[in-house]
């Protein structure tokens, strides 16, 4: 204020003379007394706190050097290593390890600025108050972190609210694992308008909480998107009032326009109409989730080994989701066996045997035959413990 006093006083006072003179230069540098080497000294000033916060976050926090540079402009506020220390010693006390506290920090090198005692320990007792244990939090702050800037008080309620609508603290660190930055949205913008259109399209109950425990992602989109998600069910022909809504609305989620396109021109070099791929996918959108090349290999052992036509198969879509060298393969082989010694001739031609529960299978194939074909149970477990690598869904 000093300095602009001065420069004023000498501005009114040139302005009010007819021409300049030669003493109103020395005037100027008289009252602002700048001096080219007290600046450099104040520039050094702070391009050595950069320099020692940039090799500080070199040296103990795993930085390379560029992201070191960078990240120190942000700590100006650091004089010694007590701060950054005290920081890193109180996650490491809660189990992260170095490589955890390295992302943590590259994302939000702000966090080496907190107080422990004032900011961090009440937030981080508040998360074990909510039921979660050390490795929950770590997976949280490591899902969440920009939520370690937040108040507390709106960490509180919004892990509340995520409690109290998947009524499991189970589900809610599934869903803080699977689902990066959930807790930074909006509830009362973003997830509460969602959950009301979903529940206008019927999916409310028991089939929310598929969605939530499958596709929590669909809850957090804008929604523009969700909208558009919807419309696209609809437009397959599956109307709200299906009982297949939710579950095509999840699989959906997981494939672009473009990639359901690329899966109806696989399919049809199977043999699949148009037709008979959307039929397929009403009847059962999850048979889709495999890689391509599982469903190569399942539809090749259905066609070439088990003997089922490619339409047979688009009308049963579901034996697609079963697991290839762990169901498929072993009772198929076993059904195979039994008909090469006059029994199970009817059976052999559905896939009934294959959609039984493993207690049903063998009491009807296995546990029914053994008298007579002693060797079918020793069969069954070989070809089951032969095929434990499986890829392919169950």
């Amino acid at each position: 204020m000093k300095r602009l006093h001065y420069f004023s006083f000498f501005c009114k006072t040139v302005s009010s003379a007819r021409s300049p003179r030669p003493h109103d230069a020395a005037l100027l540098f008289a009252v602002l007394p700048y001096s080219a080497s007290a600046t450099a000294a104040g520039a050094a000033s702070i391009t050595g706190k950069h320099m020692f916060m940039a090799q500080y976050l070199v040296d103990s926090c795993g930085f390379d050097q560029e992201k070191a540079t960078e990240a120190s402009k942000l700590l100006k506020g650091i004089q010694s290593r007590q701060q950054p220390d005290s920081v890193l010693a109180f996650l490491k006390s809660y189990g992260f390890n170095d490589s955890t506290v390295t992302r943590y920090l590259l994302f939000s090198p702000k966090c080496l600025l907190l107080d422990v005692e004032k900011t961090l320990a009440p937030k981080f007792q508040a998360f074990e108050d909510l039921g979660l244990s050390p490795s929950d939090i770590i997976h949280f702050v490591r899902s969440n972190p920009s939520t370690i800037q937040m108040k507390l008080e709106r960490i509180r309620s919004k892990i509340e609210f995520w409690q109290g609508l998947l009524s499991s603290k189970d589900a809610l660190v599934k869903l803080i694992k699977r689902t990066r930055g959930i807790l930074t949205l909006s509830i009362e913008k973003r997830i509460q308008p969602n959950l009301e259109l979903l529940q206008e399209c019927g999916v409310d109950g028991q089939k929310l909480a598929f969605i939530l425990r499958n596709r929590p992602k669909i809850v957090a989109q804008n929604a523009d998107y969700l909208k558009s998600l919807i419309s696209r069910v609809e437009d397959l022909g599956v109307p709200r009032t299906s009982g297949m809504f939710h579950c095509t609305l999840s699989a959906l989620f997981t494939v672009s326009r473009e990639k359901f396109k690329m899966q109806m021109e696989f399919f049809r070099r199977f043999g699949w109409s148009e037709d008979d791929f959307v039929v397929a996918f009403q009847k059962c959108p999850t048979f889709l989730q495999g890689s391509w090349t599982t469903l190569q290999r399942k539809m090749e052992f259905l066609i070439n080994e088990a003997g089922y036509a490619s339409s047979y198969i688009a009308t049963r879509p579901v034996i697609l989701t079963l697991s290839l060298e762990r169901r498929m393969i072993p009772r198929h082989r076993i059904l195979a066996t039994l008909k090469s010694r006059g029994h199970c001739e009817r059976n052999y031609k559905e896939i009934a045997y294959m959609l039984d529960s493993e207690a049903r299978f063998l009491e009807k194939y296995i546990i029914l035959y053994k008298d007579r074909y002693p060797a079918l149970t020793k069969l069954y477990a070989s070809l089951n413990h032969s095929n434990t690598s499986d890829s392919g869904l169950q």
